[in-house]
């Protein structure tokens, strides 16, 4: 059996972490709650779903890295290290 990258089991804790904080919080708090009451509000309607739309962008590696924000944070950390 192939070893785990990291990259899968940064995914896994996500994943683990999200899950365990749904299951925690508070009655009312939980993160799709949160994004419910964000999404009444018109200027926090429209920046949690260009982030939601962003990242989903960037994952699916469907936006280009010229215009990826997540891609120029990556080479940005680079240049400092």
């Amino acid at each position: 059996m192939n070893k785990l990258r990291p990259s899968t089991k940064a995914w896994i804790g996500l994943g683990a972490y999200v899950a365990a904080y749904d299951i925690l919080a508070p009655k009312g708090e939980t993160l799709s709650e949160g994004v419910d009451r964000a999404l009444e509000h018109n200027t926090c309607r429209y920046v949690t779903l260009g982030g939601i739309a962003l990242t989903a962008l960037h994952l699916s590696n469907l936006l280009p890295q010229k215009i990826d924000p997540f891609h120029k944070s990556l080479l940005w950390r680079d240049k400092r290290v």
